[in-house]
């Protein structure tokens, strides 16, 4: 018989066998679970992570878009700087720039709203939308870092700019451009009782003209643990859009440890043109004991 076959044969083997075994254990959730089994019986550990499999781990996936970004600016759908960074809880107001994002309007009508609470632990809400009039929320946010539009009108999405800030038009906290129905920050704040590390990284930069513009990126980390930490770089690339115009790093050893509380941001550093850009980065959070 062929080598090939062989070795697929013992292969399904070994897969049915370990699917049969988890079942009668009663361990079956998602038979999907068990694709990831590979010959030897050992399933991919980020997708146990990402499947909420092993107790104490768990993962959070950032990305970003600033479509005119220029030198200074970090990688999120308001442009420019993001500077939500208070030292205390804030209230904060959520308010769109188009009226029909509404109950009942044909634009986004509800939307969830994810951060930090004043204690830096994880809190999340969800708010009804009242178009250009301002919405309050109900918990106090020193961190936000996602929103998600969860229901909507006939465009069954969002029809003007989603805003999220200090109470009475303070600093922005979050911000879902048109159209996406999702928060685009490639920034993200480590929730207090969680160390994390980083597993990948990407940025990216685009412009029509291919001038050779070059735009240096920076991934940037700053402690808070009961001081105003500062800023350093733990990453640097630099993009050309003739040649190399996207990057994509993945670590061979998980860098951390990331301490709880830690600012996690992808900043442009220098840019020879105002151009759009995108970034991300995965990292897998783990509980501290």
């Amino acid at each position: 018989m062929n080598k090939l076959v062989i070795f697929a044969a013992l292969g399904l083997f070994l897969i049915g066998s370990i699917f049969l075994s988890m079942a009668a254990q009663g361990n079956v959730v998602d038979f999907r679970d068990y694709l990831k089994v590979d010959i030897v019986g050992q399933r991919d550990f980020y997708f146990d992570v990402a499947s909420g499999k092993i107790e104490g781990y768990s993962s959070i996936n950032k990305f970003g878009n600033n479509p005119t970004a220029s030198s200074g600016d970090d990688v999120w759908g308001g442009g420019g700087v993001y500077a939500f960074y208070p030292t205390t809880g804030q209230s904060m107001e959520i308010v769109s720039t188009d009226a029909d994002d509404t109950d009942g309007g044909t634009g986004a009508r509800t939307v969830m709203v994810f951060g930090l609470d004043e204690n830096w632990e994880e809190v999340s809400e969800t708010v009804t939308l009242d178009g250009t009039t301002p919405v309050n929320l109900t918990n106090t946010y020193i961190r936000m870092f996602r929103g998600i539009v969860l229901t909507a009108g006939t465009t069954e999405t969002n029809e003007g700019n989603l805003i999220a800030r200090i109470y009475s038009g303070g600093t922005i906290g979050m911000y879902i451009n048109t159209n996406d129905g999702q928060t685009q920050h490639a920034i993200y704040t480590i929730p207090a009782g969680k160390s994390a590390y980083f597993i990948k990284g990407y940025v990216g930069m685009a412009d029509d003209d291919k001038n050779g513009e070059v735009t240096l990126f920076q991934w940037q980390s700053r402690p808070n643990n009961g001081v105003t930490g500062a800023w350093a770089v733990k990453g640097e690339v630099g993009l050309n859009n003739i040649g190399s115009s996207y990057w994509i790093y993945e670590y061979g050893v998980p860098s951390g440890t990331i301490p709880p509380k830690t600012d996690i941001r992808i900043r442009v550093i220098s840019s020879t043109a105002t151009l759009g850009v995108v970034g991300g980065f995965d990292l897998v959070l783990v509980d501290n004991e």
